[in-house]
């Protein structure tokens, strides 16, 4: 398909799992009602995939990538591509179905159904947080802007690697090529990430994904729960968002947002209304999960072990306990 005209938004989406895909097309034409543009990565080799029969629909494209950070490096391959229109807002989805939990299906369901919110116009109100504010630069699903606390134990080498180039790449822009020792560092503490990796985005607040080559990090697949790149990434684009000047927020603030009367909020206004806002009632949060952030050490020392396993056994652990973040 070529480009035919003006388009609100691009959607990103990685379709692993073809016949999950066929299942979000229907969303994505029961529910949009403005210009998009579809951007779809699949693995090398596989067949092309369905595509949305609306007319809403201005562009669409199909990548084929390696089987290779999960919905995380064709993601980051895809916003590099010359031949994609250019875009200033875009919605990460995937066929995510988390084999090795048993409401995984829902789990995705509930993922895209939040960012699929629509106004009584048909318009995504997630766009429309984008478009009207100019703070925000990333927009996770409903009750999935979670704590980063606790839940870097097993990723902190991979993601300080990330960290480090990014880092790296701002201190040179400051200086010319030479470090700054007064670069302000990250800040995990009291951080949040977008858990499930789908939300809406601003293109601006992915400059350094976009600008970094991140590749070499990317492990070969082999069913790893936790502990890649992927994982890293999943922990982090929050951070990018916020590194870029801009604020991460959740589906559940948007509606407070577009709903406050009077003047201009404020950058701290702004994040007091969204922390006082975000919504706490998350259904897929694994009771587990809770425990192996109290033990971090525990949690590390059970990874070491894992990763060690035949794949028989890691097939057998998958089939009989979830995981949650």
């Amino acid at each position: 398909m070529n480009e035919s005209g003006h388009a609100d938004f691009t959607i990103f989406a990685h379709v692993y799992y073809p016949d999950t895909w066929e299942e979000m097309v229907g969303d994505l034409d029961a529910v949009i009602r403005q210009p998009f543009n579809l951007v779809m990565t699949r693995p090398i080799g596989s067949d092309p995939v369905a595509r949305p029969q609306s007319s809403y629909l201005r562009f669409a494209t199909e990548l084929e990538v390696e089987n290779r950070g999960r919905d995380i490096l064709p993601f980051l391959t895809a916003l590099k591509q010359q031949t994609v229109p250019p875009f200033d807002i875009g919605l990460k989805i995937h066929t995510k179905r988390s084999p090795h939990r048993r409401d995984g299906n829902g789990w995705r369901q509930f993922l895209v159904g939040s960012l699929l919110n629509a106004e009584s116009n048909g318009h995504l109100s997630g766009h429309k947080l984008l478009q009207s504010e100019p703070h925000i630069g990333l927009i996770a699903s409903r009750a999935h802007l979670l704590p980063l606390g606790g839940r870097t134990t097993i990723n902190e080498k991979v993601m300080m690697m990330i960290l480090q180039r990014i880092e790296h790449s701002h201190a040179s822009e400051k200086t010319g090529g030479a470090l700054e020792r007064d670069v302000p560092p990250f800040t995990l503490e009291g951080s949040r990430f977008p858990a499930g990796t789908m939300f809406w985005f601003r293109r601006a607040a992915m400059r350094k994904v976009i600008e970094i080559d991140f590749t070499d990090l990317f492990v070969r697949e082999g069913g790893q729960l936790d502990g890649t790149a992927a994982h890293a990434f999943e922990r982090l684009f929050a951070l990018i968002v916020e590194r870029e000047g801009l604020i991460a927020a959740g589906m559940e603030n948007v509606e407070p947002i577009l709903n406050h009367s009077g003047a201009p909020l404020s950058r701290p206004e702004l994040v007091e209304l969204i922390n006082s806002s975000l919504a706490h009632d998350n259904p897929f949060v694994l009771p587990l999960a809770e425990f192996w952030r109290r033990h971090p050490t525990l949690l590390k020392w059970a990874h070491s072990i894992y990763v060690n396993l035949p794949q028989s056994s890691v097939r057998l652990l998958r089939r009989s306990m979830g995981r949650g973040w």
